[in-house]
C-alpha cells in the first residue's frame, strides 16, 4: 500500500528515523491485521494528501484528516477514529492589577463612551431648557426668570432626577413642567439600567487580561492557521453581524504559526485542539495558552480512493481494535488516559 502522510504531531511524525504517531500506530495495527505491505510518502499539506489519494498516487492518507463534505466528494473516508474540533491559541497575558485597571480605563474612556456622554449632556440640556421654560412663569422661586440662572437650577434638577431619582423638595408645579418631568423620570430609569448593564459588561468582559477570549473575538484581527486545513476554510468564510471578516494568514506548520503569534504578526492561531494541546505540552510553552471552548467539532478518518475495496475491511478491523481496547491503549500512549 502506498501511504501518504504529513508531519503533524502527535498524529504523524518522524522519531529516531522511524514514522510514528497516533494515526501511524493505528494504521500499522490495521495494516498488520490485513497483512498489507506499506511504503510511506510524506507531503506538505492535508490538501495535497487528498489530491494524491483522489488521483491514485497514493492508496491511503494517514494523519489528522478531518472528514468534511467537500473532501468526501473526491475521496472515501473510513469510519472516524478520533473526535476533534477547533480552538483558539493566544499569547498568555502577564497583566497585573495595574494593567487590569488600565484595561478598564481604556474601555471606559474611549470615543464611543465620549460620544454617548456628549449626547446625554445634550439631552439633559434640552430637558432642563423645557422645564425652565414651563416653570419660570409659575414657579419663579425655584426657577428664576434669568435664563442662565434658571437653566442652572433646572440642570441641577435634571441631573438629580437622573442619578438619584429626585431633587429634595425641588419640583415642577406647572402642567407642562410636570409632563416633561414625568417623561424624563421614565427615560432616566431606562437609561440608568442600560448604563449599569453596559458598565458591567465592560468590567467583566472587555477588561479581561486577554483581548481574545474565544472565536467571537477574532473578527477584524489577523489570525494564523495551517494552509489547506479545515480551520483555514472556517476562518475565510466567517463574517460577524456587522460585516467584519477575519484576516487569515496561513502557515506551513504549527511551529511557523506559533512563531508568528509570538512575534505579533498574528493575534491568534486557530487549529485542531488536540494538535495545539500537544504542541504546548511537548514544548512546555508557558507563554501561550488555549482560550474558549471547542467549536466546529469534527472527526478524523483515513482517506481512500473512491470505491476502494479495502474500505470495508479497514472498518471491520477498526471496530475490532476498538472492542478489544487497542485504540484506547494508543490514545493513552499519546494523550494520557
Amino acid at each position: 500500500m502506498e501511504v501518504v502522510t504529513r508531519t503533524i504531531e502527535p498524529f504523524s511524525f518522524t522519531q529516531n528515523g522511524k514514522r510514528t504517531g497516533y494515526s501511524v500506530d493505528l494504521w500499522n495495527k490495521i495494516s498488520e491485521e490485513l497483512k498489507l505491505q506499506d511504503s510511506y510518502k510524506v507531503t506538505g499539506s492535508a490538501k495535497q494528501m487528498i489530491q494524491d489519494v483522489s488521483s491514485g498516487k497514493a492508496d491511503v492518507a494517514v494523519g489528522a484528516l478531518s472528514i468534511t463534505a467537500e473532501r468526501e466528494k473526491v475521496v472515501d473516508f473510513t469510519q472516524p477514529f478520533f473526535e476533534s474540533g477547533l480552538q483558539v491559541l493566544v499569547r498568555k497575558s502577564s497583566q497585573g492589577g495595574g494593567s487590569v485597571l488600565a484595561a478598564i480605563a481604556n474601555n471606559i474612556f474611549n470615543w464611543k463612551v465620549g460620544t454617548g456622554f456628549a449626547i446625554a449632556l445634550a439631552v439633559m440640556f434640552g430637558v432642563s431648557h423645557l422645564v425652565w421654560k414651563f416653570e419660570h412663569p409659575v414657579n419663579e422661586e425655584m426657577w428664576p426668570r434669568s435664563y442662565w440662572e434658571g437653566l442652572g437650577e433646572s440642570f441641577w434638577w435634571t441631573i438629580s432626577i437622573f442619578l438619584v431619582g429626585g431633587a429634595d423638595n425641588k419640583g415642577p408645579i406647572g402642567k407642562g413642567g410636570r409632563i416633561v418631568a414625568t417623561l424624563w423620570m421614565f427615560a432616566s430609569v431606562i437609561a440608568v439600567s442600560l448604563l449599569t448593564a453596559s458598565l458591567s459588561a465592560v468590567l467583566t468582559v472587555n477588561a479581561l487580561p486577554g483581548e481574545i477570549n474565544g472565536p467571537d473575538d477574532l473578527y477584524g484581527r489577523a489570525v494564523g492557521t495551517i494552509e489547506g486545513s479545515v480551520a483555514k476554510t472556517w476562518l475565510e468564510k466567517e463574517v460577524n453581524p456587522v460585516g467584519q471578516k477575519i484576516t487569515v494568514k496561513p502557515y506551513s506548520d504549527i511551529q511557523n504559526a506559533v512563531e508568528a503569534l509570538r512575534s505579533g504578526a498574528v493575534k491568534a492561531v486557530v487549529y485542531d485542539a488536540p494538535i495545539l494541546e500537544y504542541y504546548i505540552s511537548k514544548n512546555n510553552a508557558t507563554d501561550i495558552e488555549l482560550v474558549g471552548g471547542l467549536f466546529e467539532k469534527s472527526n478524523y478518518g483515513f482517506a481512500l480512493k473512491q470505491g476502494s475495496p479495502i474500505r470495508e475491511p479497514i472498518n471491520q478491523v477498526m471496530l475490532q481494535l476498538k472492542e478489544t481496547g487497542v485504540i484506547d491503549q494508543i490514545h493513552a500512549k499519546w494523550f494520557g488516559s
